[in-house]
């Protein structure tokens, strides 16, 4: 790829980052993500080289066009895309906090169909977009009543 059109890529990037998070205001303080993406966007401080391998930052600091694919290795890359596509994955606490339901309750949307899963030896694992699916199709707005039960 022709490098001035890399550059204008990553311009971009860093332009949608920056519309995207703006940076805080001086008397605003920084969030936490905010501190540790400035100090791993410094490769060349030993806490950015090493806040640099984590996935995680590393997600967040192509989000924020801080970095490109490029910089990063072959192995970042593979940890980056396993972490990526395992994010994707909860498991049975998970959704029982998310949604606030007992063990039971969980059995028996398995049981019936309602939520599908996937089953790795003793562990049950549910996808994400399956859970916000069920929460969307079963969503229903009520109108509210003025005093005993009596419409507006």
């Amino acid at each position: 790829m022709n490098d001035s059109i890399k550059r204008e890529q990553n311009q971009n990037r860093l332009n949608f980052a920056e519309r995207e998070n703006p940076a805080p205001k001086a008397n605003e303080p920084k969030s936490i993500s905010q501190i540790m993406c400035e100090m791993a966007a410094n490769a060349s401080e030993p806490m950015g080289k090493l806040l640099r391998k984590c996935p995680v930052i590393q997600a967040e600091l192509l989000h924020q066009g801080r970095i490109s694919l490029d910089d990063l290795s072959d192995d970042e890359l593979d940890r980056l895309v396993e972490h990526t596509f395992l994010e994707d994955w909860i498991d049975n606490q998970d959704v029982m906090r998310l949604l606030h339901i007992s063990t039971r309750t969980l059995q028996t949307l398995r049981s019936n169909g309602t939520l599908p899963y996937t089953r790795i030896n003793n562990k049950i694992y549910y996808r994400r977009q399956d859970i916000q699916r069920i929460l969307a199709d079963n969503y229903t707005m009520f109108r509210l009543k003025n005093g005993y039960g009596k419409s507006r």
